[in-house]
């Protein structure tokens, strides 16, 4: 039991502060197309893209820490090795971040620039990120969250509003240096509280090659992950004009919401997993996983209804987002459960080729619907497809908790009831439609689970209020 409300726990403590992100995220992604021209915010999404590979360049370090550290506590760590741990990722860090600043040099590029400035404050915070999931400390995890994303929403909206200014290298320097602030936080915050050792002297060429062996192919799986879900953009970017990749990139942040639904289940399952749980579980998660999706991308109507209605300049986006919110039907069990389930058996090699499997097939589904559509929807369609192959290869590598057929079906009826109700109605009546005839869908289809993940959410807030109320009266009580 006290496994279940720590697990239920996570959930909520990291959905909560999701929560606060969700709000800044979506206003920042409908106020920064809707005040900068179309070429600046390109130039920052082109940013936002080359940043999201800069995990690359740990070399797998932070997923071998990852790895060893799933299912312990952060007391019980050994604070000599978590010091030499975290001296030998800052140092080596140091040395690529300055190799990319020469390169820089020669290439001239801004966005290159900032890319290479950024590298160090970003992984060394993503060490702590994943130190903090790893064990469990989920409160941590989610003030870290919490505090970059209000930060970098004060940046967007001061440079909006209070300097009104449309130069791309202004956001880059402000993204930058938040990314340093918060990491030096975190250093000195977790050299206070685990009484860390400082300096190069802690550093370990034995660690930086065990947690490396360790972690590579989980990171290039992740960072393969990340090229497979962005490389419609890629495709937009290199094949299309800078208008239409503003366009796309608008749509892709969209899921801004979707992320912030999916984090909290997937950060908190890996370290569920470790500690050990039945084939009977894991597919009844899977399962509620599964049905939380298909009501979670509603939230593409309210998106539609904002775009329609103040952002007439990125109305060709509509359709785009309405596909992309639809993958995430076999996007959230994949990355929810089926890769948490690779880490905690160990099976980073089949989970890396799997997904080169994926990434290749995603490839040829964009190239493939390009050929024959020549826009930009071509490469949200070529992701829905992707998805659903990625999905199958999971499915196929974890036979023990396969589907039902009324399972599959459900998926595959609310796929196509999405696109339509998103095609056909406008964004409050398609809504409606869509969240009306889902329930249905999951009274018919997957009744047990979706009873079963009512009741999960009910007594997972019940817990939550009860022990807020808890402390309430605790506070009310007389001394003795």
């Amino acid at each position: 039991m006290r496994r279940e409300n720590n697990f239920s726990n996570g959930i909520l403590t990291v959905l909560i502060s999701n929560i606060y992100i969700l709000v800044l995220n979506v206003l920042t992604s409908f106020l920064l197309p809707k005040f900068l021209s179309v070429d600046s915010y390109a130039q920052i999404k082109t940013f936002q893209l080359y940043i999201g590979y800069a995990g690359l360049l740990h070399l797998g370090y932070v997923d071998g820490m990852y790895v060893r550290n799933g299912g312990k506590e952060l007391r019980k760590l050994n604070k000599k090795d978590l010091s030499s741990s975290i001296s030998t990722l800052r140092t080596t860090q140091l040395i690529i971040s300055f190799a990319l600043l020469i390169v820089s040099l020669f290439r001239k590029d801004a966005v290159f620039l900032a890319f290479a400035l950024a590298v160090l404050p970003i992984n060394m915070t993503a060490y702590f990120q994943h130190l903090f999931s790893a064990v469990g400390e989920f409160s941590k995890y989610g003030l870290l969250i919490k505090a970059t994303t209000i930060a970098t929403f004060i940046a967007n909206i001061s440079l909006l509003f209070l300097f009104r200014s449309d130069r791309s290298s202004l956001y880059f320097a402000a993204y930058v240096l938040i990314d340093y602030i918060i990491w030096f936080i975190l250093e000195i915050s977790m050299h206070r509280t685990c009484r860390l050792e400082w300096g190069l002297r802690s550093f370990r060429f034995s660690e930086l090659k065990e947690n490396i062996r360790n972690g590579i192919l989980l990171t290039l799986g992740n960072l393969s992950s990340d090229l497979f879900t962005g490389m419609d953009r890629w495709f937009v970017k290199i094949l299309l004009s800078t208008a239409d990749f503003a366009q796309y990139s608008f749509a892709a942040s969209t899921e801004h919401f979707i992320n912030a639904m999916m984090t909290p289940v997937s950060v908190t399952l890996y370290n569920h997993f470790c500690k050990g749980i039945d084939e009977k579980g894991v597919k009844q998660i899977r399962n509620y996983v599964t049905i939380f999706a298909v009501f979670v991308i509603a939230a593409a109507f309210p998106a539609k209804f904002i775009v329609k209605n103040f952002l007439g300049n990125y109305s060709a986006a509509v359709n785009i987002i309405f596909y992309l919110f639809s993958a995430h039907i076999f996007f959230f069990p994949v990355k929810c459960v089926y890769i948490n389930l690779y880490k905690a058996h160990r099976k980073q090699r089949l989970y890396f080729i799997k997904l080169l499997l994926a990434i290749a097939a995603g490839f040829i589904f964009n190239a493939g619907c390009f050929a024959i559509m020549h826009n930009k929807e071509a490469m949200a369609i070529g992701t829905v497809l992707s998805a659903i192959f990625w999905w199958i290869l999971c499915v196929l590598d974890f036979r023990e908790i396969s589907y039902k057929a009324k399972d599959i079906a459900f998926m595959i009826i609310e796929l196509v009831a999405f696109n339509i109700c998103g095609a056909v109605f406008s964004s409050i009546l398609g809504c409606i439609v869509y969240i009306a005839f889902s329930l249905v869908m999951a009274v018919l289809l997957v009744r047990e689970d979706f009873f079963g993940l009512i009741k999960f959410g009910t007594e997972m807030l019940c817990r939550r209020l009860g022990r807020g109320n808890g402390r309430i009266h605790a506070r009310r009580l007389p001394p003795g």
